[in-house]
């Protein structure tokens, strides 16, 4: 006789479907590879008339989270509901309980990690969160174990599929933010209510959790500068092609002697670096070890069946003892680890990409380049392009790029800049990220 686990799951919807899918129909399968026989005891869900695409056994489906916390038969609590709320009682409730949990649920982590890291500490269960960061690419287990000889400097990645897809489709298509949003929301890759996604939300909590791990140290999701696409326009993207790069939505953590950097934002990357060429819903990450030098992961980030695919993974380390045991061994989860000391805001030094709406009247160059000056940056190029439809008629668009420069003064730059009568439109900058571990 193999062992039996059982299972409950909170949530039904894609990734939820997916799990209990592969629970029920291939769970034969999963008890031969590992030498346990998985039971799927409990689904939770808000509204039990949902239509689901999974047939379930009778008494399985509930409204009622509580028939799982007191099942003494269901030994790990898989939680796919989302959100930093309800989750966050619900899984401090069943660590207590003394079950194990396996979680997707970023924004929890990001937020509440090392309360939840704590909580399963005392009570000698643990939690498992592959599926968190990065869907299903095997990144956490990689970053926690693999690296673990490794003092790890430098992690920049595409994080967020969404994003990238709404800038692959732009370039591709000649089409506007607004359009390739909508072709997004059409296909399902965007939510109705897309912030989380475009404004680099997700991102930064995939990013903390991923900092943490990696760097060994107490993130706090709040010491994240953040900033989406939103205000990416067609000509951004055509001006990075031009000039050698791709513009990307990047997660970057950064630790030095001067102390951890930490951002979300649009960036452009050399065509020479494998994250110019994802395109598309997918993620990779860069990670930067000492001894094992660069190290590349990429695959699909989100959907259904990348995401189950972390989940059972989890599920089966959890079943054997493997993750209690990395989890109470190993001290790089954050509850365990120290809070980095942090690079000041602004810090960060780099070339930059700066774009300009100018009327077209005598001097407005020489205003501009005055301004930057005062802030000692260095303008490496100026170029005038075409304006595209969606400029302003009377706007003719300016592109500088600069030499080395500190992101604060390009931004108190762009401040005195947006206050001339010559500019029509808010200046936006990014950063030229020619080398990705400097």
């Amino acid at each position: 006789m193999i062992p039996t686990v059982g299972i409950g799951i909170l949530g039904c919807g894609a990734v939820g479907t997916q799990v209990a899918r592969i629970l029920l129909t291939e769970g034969d399968e999963l008890a031969r590879r590992c030498g346990i026989q998985f039971q799927l005891r409990h689904v939770v869900v808000r509204n039990l008339a949902a239509p689901r695409d999974v047939a379930l056994s009778p008494g399985v489906l509930s409204n009622d989270p509580r028939r799982i916390l007191a099942d003494p038969q269901t030994h790990v609590v898989i939680e796919l509901a989302g959100g930093a709320t309800l989750a966050r009682e619900f899984i401090l409730a069943a660590l207590a309980a003394g079950k194990h949990v396996v979680t997707a649920n970023k924004a929890l982590l990001a937020l509440h990690g090392r309360e939840i890291f704590a909580a399963a500490r005392a009570a000698r269960t643990c939690v498992a969160f592959e599926a968190a960061v990065a869907g299903g690419i095997p990144l956490i287990e990689s970053v926690r174990r693999g690296l673990v000889a490794n003092r790890i400097d430098t992690i920049v990645g595409i994080l967020n599929g969404t994003s990238n897809f709404i800038l692959t489709r732009m370039l591709e298509n000649n089409a506007s933010y607004a359009h390739a949003l909508a072709e997004a929301q059409r296909l399902g890759y965007a939510e109705a209510d897309p912030t989380l996604d475009v404004e680099g939300i997700d991102a930064a909590h995939k990013l903390t959790i991923l900092a943490s791990l990696g760097m060994r140290c107490a993130v706090e999701f709040g010491r994240v500068a953040t900033r989406g696409i939103s205000g990416i326009q067609l000509g951004d993207l055509t001006a990075a092609d031009e000039l050698g790069y791709a513009c990307k939505l990047l997660a970057i953590a950064r630790n030095d002697a001067a102390g951890m950097d930490l951002s979300v934002q649009p960036a452009f990357v050399p065509k020479t670096h494998p994250l110019a060429a994802v395109h598309g819903p997918f993620n990779a990450v860069s990670v930067y070890g000492h001894h094992v030098g660069h190290t590349f992961y990429f695959g699909r980030g989100a959907g259904g069946e990348p995401t189950a695919s972390a989940v059972i993974a989890d599920l089966i380390d959890v079943a054997l003892g493997n993750a209690a045991r990395i989890a109470e061994r190993l001290a790089v989860l954050p509850d365990v680890c120290p809070p980095p000391a942090y690079r000041p805001p602004g810090e960060s030094v780099s070339p930059f990409y700066i774009r300009l709406g100018l009327s077209d009247q005598p001097g407005g160059i020489g205003r501009i380049a005055t301004a930057l000056g005062e802030e000692s940056i260095s303008i490496a190029t100026i170029v005038q392009h075409e304006p595209p439809q969606t400029r302003s008629a009377a706007a003719v668009p300016v592109i500088v790029t600069t030499h080395p420069a500190q992101e604060r003064a390009v931004r108190d730059a762009l401040e005195k800049i947006a206050r001339l009568d010559v500019v029509l439109e808010r200046p936006i900058s990014i950063r030229i990220l020619d080398d990705l571990t400097a």
